[in-house]
């Protein structure tokens, strides 16, 4: 047993199966006649320093396990928005660089007009010159 927690991965925490916590419970749980709990890293000690961390390390897991069924799924959902929206972000960019080239064709044909409409003001100034020399 010893040798199976000693090779115990920071990985393999993750993979602790629901039996395994509910064979657990009972010992976490258990409390003397008197209502003390006795599954504690202080009443380990007692008996040995191994013990203690022993106890306090079962716990921690069964603790890390039951808190884990709580952030999996937003960490799973977390990666899943992390996704969309980059894909949304990938979208903003290519609409907002479509953007600048309908601004630049707008500016570009805006320009034009102006220098059409100056030209067609001058042309209109010149008709009126010729008509007013005319009568």
């Amino acid at each position: 047993m010893l040798d199976k927690l000693l090779k115990f991965s920071a990985n393999e925490k993750d993979f602790i199966s629901e039996e395994t916590i509910e064979l657990l419970e009972p010992y976490l749980t258990v409390k003397a006649p008197d209502g003390q709990e006795l599954f504690t890293p202080k009443v380990a000690a007692n008996a040995s320093k191994a013990l203690e961390g022993l106890c306090t390390w079962a716990a921690a897991m069964s603790d890390y396990h039951k808190q884990s069924k709580i952030v999996k799924p937003k960490l799973l959902m977390l990666e899943q928005r992390t996704i969309q929206l980059g894909e949304a972000e990938a979208k903003l960019s290519a609409a907002s660089a479509e953007l600048e080239e309908v601004n630049a064709l707008k500016a570009s044909l805006r320009k034009k007009f102006d220098a059409q409409m100056a030209s067609k003001n001058a042309l209109q100034e010149q008709a009126q010159k010729t008509k007013r020399k005319m009568d």
